[in-house]
């Protein structure tokens, strides 16, 4: 015994639920800089995190102070 989907999309109903919510092209190229910015916004965190760690003697070493790491990453972007 076989049966007949008289529906053109496999998942019926459902599948047009599941498939209306998809992102478009636009969106979704949006969302990929979104996604980039957030990886870059996490970046300089982190080299931020890692500069403050350093000593005064050591940032004094590389050319900055405390106040200048903000600085660097606002110039930076």
């Amino acid at each position: 015994m076989s049966a007949t989907i008289h529906n053109h999309t496999t998942l019926g109903k459902l599948g047009a639920l599941v498939f209306a919510r998809q992102t478009p092209i636009m969106d979704a190229e949006r969302h990929d800089t979104l996604v980039n910015r957030f990886r870059a916004w996490r970046e300089r965190r982190a080299v931020a995190a890692e500069l403050h760690r350093l000593s005064d003697r050591c940032l004094a070493d590389i050319g900055l102070t405390r106040q200048g790491i903000d600085e660097m990453l606002r110039a930076a972007r």
